[in-house]
């Protein structure tokens, strides 16, 4: 990185916009088909063993918190958490594992943030306004934020040239030129 580079560079601005893409498509699928996709396996006193159909209002087997809400909340947050495991890496290296358990303060974070996660997803009840999700919610919402580690191997090859703006294309033709500049002198 140099000093006249851009703070958020079209490399970065590719990444953002096809993971935001991803994530807003998965959340609005949630919440708007999300009682005809998901099924609430839970095991809660006072109700059959076995799988129900939510309600219309998302509600499962525990009606002190939304099942679908809680699962559209720690489906988002496992993206997030996936994506900083994408953000390692901002150019087109496609592995963004490389290095990671160098780094503890990052593991530390990613590790706690997931704690804390599953902290208020089984436990957080009436301050979080969640419910207790079965493995089966869990699985679904591991495999939606997991998949933009896929979809981020596949976002590399997405010309990153196609997300620089205007002022960034000059900005970076007069920075070339600057470099070359220098280097003569």
């Amino acid at each position: 990185y140099g000093r006249h580079d851009k703070l958020i560079n079209a490399h970065m601005w590719r990444n953002i916009s096809i993971q935001s893409v991803y994530q807003i498509v998965v959340q609005l699928t949630l919440l708007w088909a999300g009682n005809s996709l998901l099924f609430d396996c839970s095991h809660v006193e006072g109700h059959p063993a076995g799988c129900i159909a939510l309600k219309p209002n998302g509600e499962g087997k525990d009606t002190s918190g939304n099942y679908r809400d809680t699962v559209i909340y720690n489906s988002f947050v496992l993206c997030q958490l996936f994506n900083e495991i994408n953000s390692r890496r901002i150019y087109n290296e496609v592995n963004m594992f490389a290095g990671i358990c160098s780094n503890g303060i990052f593991l530390g974070v990613v590790l706690g943030s997931l704690l804390f996660q599953v902290f208020t997803v089984e436990y957080g009840g009436t301050v979080f306004r969640t419910v207790k999700l079965d493995v089966y919610a869990w699985l679904t919402c591991l495999a939606l934020g997991g998949f933009s580690l896929v979809l981020s191997v596949f976002q590399r090859y997405v010309p990153a040239e196609l997300f620089a703006f205007g002022a960034e294309k000059e900005h970076g033709r007069a920075v070339a030129e600057m470099e070359v500049n220098e280097r003569e002198e």
